[in-house]
């Protein structure tokens, strides 16, 4: 049977592609292009900063999804959330409010403080470590690019499974922005701007930009009639750059973020204890035994309080760049600031007042210089990496009712009134410190055929100050609905610990001709072990991965058709898994698990006003060797999860986009639809169907009139068939009666859009 499914997958995947391949045969008559007419005609060339140098896409041996301003404007992109569908093996979710990437089943589900992801995000060359300012809006990109497989050589901090690289819009000579407008249901409000241009010409330039993403509760908590998951957002963002030679350049951005609203809702997916697998608790979810109700909606919840989300980020990056000839000399200084609170019901009902309460100041530093050099055989990257941080999880709480607790553990009801008690304080800091030191070289040995080979060796050392205590009868103070006002229990100081390692990179690239490229890797990742926050206990350990690709990258049809395509196999050992043990939530090592798979992408113009997009990808994703404990069997002390699929990793998906041009007047009109389509995936390492997302296809159309002076109009619909699809999930304690919760996707949104540029 399984050899049946993959079989269909497979076949659907190549329907996709084949697709797209029909446009080669509708070019057979045109000439082939040459290197010199590339990029003038069809297709535009991309040009990425993946090895940390400008190079064409095509030409850069990396599994890389470069997206471009003009691409994230189509598809109505607007977070990382919105971009998953666009990029082969990624997915996005978030629990808590905290982002949870995952690119080719490699991530994490970590959605408390301190916790660190699998997947390095960038925000221009600027590491942005805390998972929960990662959805902060996209706004004024420039563009995105996804970089699949391990990038251990040249970005080296958690980027076990890949980076995603934004950069933001820079100022030019010419004085130039854009104002954009977006209406919609959920009295959708989206304003977004940039202006920018020169003070001084070819000596100091600026850019100004700002946004405004406001809508109403996609979801009620249907105890107190409020909204859930709504959003109240606004950023701004200032640039300057100042050329005081023609070879120095420096770069410096300023930035401020803010959220306040109703979001971090874990929505009720049924009940964990009912299963029926040996070790369940065989019995409903408490708030149902006290006769509660859940939401029948999947959009609403049922609770006795609402959720909260509140974040602030100021971040600053400095970037100085200095040409000299052969060599370039970078240097990178980023500082960040945030601070952040969320309240999440944890009952699942309606009857239990139980809630996570957590706040997360951090503050990071970090300082990179690269050296680049280039002549006509030889690429080289050198540089020296450091980055301080100091991350706390303040307030850290989690109140229940005393005679929820007084149930669970046996307690005799003395008759007093029933009151929150401070159940479980956690919280602390960590302080992190990394240094790295790293060089790459590609030399082309004889024409069109060349090598590569890097290494990063790189130090981490963490130190966790801890607050970590239990009551059943201390009674949780709180003077607003925000703060947790109950004594402190005394801080535990955990030893020191250090993590080194060694991560190589070698490859080989052959031009099989201008428009063809074939290309072989070897690297390594590392992600450094650490400390939770949520528990005293020893320091978990450090995983590394051991991947190994092959890839081609083409160019046809006269410029007019793009084909990408990659297969890979990772060995992948002490896998950092994070689950809620008890009232704690915990981080347990894997032993060994292993990823194979293949992924395709392609762009084609089909015919002058029709072009197609299309992207599939198949995992195979297995643990080995993994024995830890399960939230939804906690009567068992552990559980055998060898032979079950990674957390985030559906066996097939796929994209396909078509957009279709006319002419109108002086103007033009552009009608998209566009897809996609993902097999079950699944949320923990049990594989249970109840924590899974099941295989779904959702639909999008947006119809775009262009104006010759220099405006436009779009009317969307996101997700038009309206599926509710879960993007994450964990089973709570069972002193709650093991709850299945999560977060979901947004259902159907459409609007108008206006957008003027100058």
């Amino acid at each position: 049977m399984t050899s049946i499914r993959a079989l269909l997958h497979a076949s659907a995947l190549s329907a996709s592609l084949l697709v797209a391949a029909g446009a080669v045969q509708a070019q057979q008559a045109a000439p082939a292009a040459t290197a010199d007419d590339a990029g003038t005609t069809g297709l535009q060339d991309i040009i990425v900063t993946a090895e940390r140098r400008s190079s064409s896409a095509q030409r850069t041996p990396v599994a890389v999804t470069a997206l471009s301003a003009d691409t994230l404007v189509a598809a109505q992109v607007r977070t990382l959330t919105d971009m998953q569908q666009l990029v082969p093996a990624f997915k996005m979710g978030e629990n808590d409010g905290y982002a949870q990437l995952t690119i080719r089943g490699i991530g994490s589900s970590g959605f408390v403080p301190t916790a660190e992801g699998a997947v390095a995000v960038n925000l221009n060359d600027v590491y942005v470590s805390r998972p929960i300012a990662q959805l902060a809006g996209m706004y004024d990109i420039a563009s995105v690019e996804v970089l699949k497989g391990p990038q251990g050589t040249l970005y080296g901090r958690n980027a076990t499974a890949g980076s995603v690289n934004m950069s933001t819009a820079r100022p030019t000579n010419e004085w130039s922005g854009f104002g954009r407008v977006l209406v919609g249901n959920y009295r959708a409000l989206n304003v977004e701007g940039a202006v920018g241009g020169a003070l001084v010409e070819d000596r100091i330039l600026v850019r100004v930009a700002g946004f405004m993403d406001k809508h109403d509760g996609y979801g009620k908590n249907l105890v107190t009639g409020n909204d859930v998951s709504d959003k109240d957002a606004w950023g701004v963002r200032a640039t300057v750059v100042v050329k005081p030679t023609e070879n120095l350049t420096g770069t410096l951005i300023y930035e401020h973020y803010k959220q306040s609203d109703n979001g971090a809702a874990l929505h009720y997916f049924g009940a964990a204890g009912l299963t029926g697998l040996p070790g369940a608790l065989g019995t409903p979810p408490v708030f149902q035994q006290l006769g509660g109700y859940a939401a029948s909606d999947v959009q609403d919840i049922a609770a006795p309080r609402d959720s909260k989300f509140r974040l602030r980020i100021d971040a600053v990056t400095g970037i100085l760049e200095w040409n000299l000839g052969d060599f370039q000399l970078k240097s990178i200084t980023g500082y960040r600031d945030q601070n952040s609170l969320t309240i999440t019901p944890l009952g699942g009902g309606s009857t239990v007042d139980a809630f996570f309460i957590a706040g997360e100041p951090a503050h990071q530093f970090s300082q990179e210089v690269q050296l680049n050099y280039t002549s006509d055989r030889l690429k080289a990257t050198a540089g020296l990496f450091y980055f301080r941080e100091k991350d706390a999880s303040i307030p850290g709480s989690s109140p229940f009712p005393r005679s929820v607790l007084n149930a669970f553990f046996g307690v005799p009801d003395d008759g007093t009134p029933d009151y929150l008690v401070d159940f479980v304080e956690v919280g602390g800091t960590i302080k992190t410190r990394a240094k790295a030191a790293f060089a790459q070289a590609t030399y082309e040995v004889v024409d069109n055929l060349s090598l590569t080979a890097g290494i990063r060796v790189s130090n981490e050392r963490k130190q966790a100050f801890l607050i970590n205590g239990f009551s059943l009868t201390q009674p949780y103070i709180a003077n607003s609905p925000t703060t947790n006002d109950t004594p402190l229990p005394p801080v535990t100081v955990q030893p020191r610990v250090s993590f080194n390692s060694t991560t190589p990179r070698l490859g080989i690239q052959y031009q099989v001709d201008p428009r063809t490229m074939i290309y072989a890797s070897y690297s390594k990742g590392f992600k450094s072990g650490g400390y939770d926050v949520t528990t005293v206990a020893p320091a978990f350990e450090p995983e590394k991965l051991t991947a190994y690709e092959v890839g081609i990258k083409t160019t046809l049809a006269n410029n007019r058709l793009r084909f990408n395509a990659a297969g890979f196999y990772y060995d992948y050992t002490n896998l950092q898994v994070l689950q809620v043990v008890g009232p704690a939530v915990v981080t347990t090592n894997a032993a060994t698990a292993r990823v194979y798979g293949v992924e395709a992408q392609i762009d084609a113009i089909v015919s002058d006003q029709f072009k197609l997009e299309a992207s599939g990808s198949y995992l195979n994703t297995k643990y080995k060797n993994y024995v830890g404990p399960d939230g939804a069997r906690p009567l068992l002390a552990t559980v055998d999860f060898s032979g079950n699929h990674l957390n985030n990793a559906p066996e097939f998906q796929a994209y396909l986009a078509g957009t279709y041009t006319w002419e109108l007047g002086d103007g033009e009109i552009a009608a998209r639809v566009d897809g996609e389509y993902s097999t079950r995936y699944y949320f923990t390492p049990a594989n249970l169907k109840l924590l899974s997302q099941k295989p779904f296809a959702k639909v999008n159309a947006s119809l775009t009139y262009k104006a010759p002076s220099n405006w436009q109009v779009t009317a969307f619909v996101k997700n038009i068939t309206d599926i509710d699809t879960k993007t994450s999930g964990v089973v709570n304690t069972p002193i709650l009666g093991t709850p299945a919760q999560g977060a979901v996707a947004p259902p159907r949104t459409f609007g108008l859009e206006a957008r003027y540029s100058f």
